[in-house]
């Protein structure tokens, strides 16, 4: 009998020492990963302060670019342009001034409590913002698909010309038909064929 509780005193103390292991072995890594996480998320927000500073020093540059040309269009004597140029660079400048002085974390911050409070103007701008990117999209196509019409010698041809007819067509030596004739065309109507006597 003392052998049995010999071996179960065993058991508890390898169970124990097994349970001790594996707590020790969870919280190990639950510290690894809330400090994995923790650098992770400094590391987004360092990014974010970056480039929110970088967008901001760009706008505050792209601001006096256009401060720049609303003089220049006052000098000309175009004040109504100079004044509402002036008016969207001085917009333009206060958002570059706001990027560059605000941490990532908080212009996020500030963005989801614009959303929260303005849902419907956050939907409009997303609605322009994807209107305005289909308009570049179908525009680039387009003029990618004329540079290619042009690089593989398609000619395009005038509004409102006739297209033309490549030399061969119909039977040899023949003209071809002009414009506006009908053309006889083998029907594939099987009654329409036993009504013209042919098959």
């Amino acid at each position: 009998m003392t052998e049995a509780t010999h071996e179960t005193g065993e058991q508890q103390g390898l169970v124990s020492q097994a349970s001790a292991t594996v707590d020790h072995a969870t919280s190990a890594a639950q510290e690894k990963a809330t400090d994995l996480r923790e650098k992770g998320s400094a590391r987004v927000r360092a990014q974010l302060d970056q480039r929110s500073t970088q967008v901001g020093s760009e706008l505050r540059s792209l601001g006096d670019a256009l401060r720049r040309s609303g003089q220049q269009l006052s000098s000309e004597g175009n004040s109504n342009a100079s004044q509402l140029t002036t008016q969207v660079a001085d917009r333009i400048d206060r958002v570059g001034s706001y990027l560059e002085q605000k941490r990532g974390d908080e212009v996020l911050r500030d963005i989801e409590t614009f959303a929260r409070r303005r849902p419907w103007m956050l939907a409009g701008i997303g609605l322009v913002a994807g209107v305005a990117a289909a308009r570049f999209t179908k525009a680039s196509s387009e003029r990618r698909y004329a540079a290619h019409r042009e690089t593989d010698g398609w000619q395009t041809r005038p509004e409102g010309s006739p297209p033309e007819i490549p030399s061969g067509s119909g039977s040899v030596g023949s003209e071809p038909p002009p414009l506006g004739a009908e053309v006889a065309r083998p029907s594939d109507d099987p009654l329409a064929r036993d009504r013209n006597g042919g098959g």
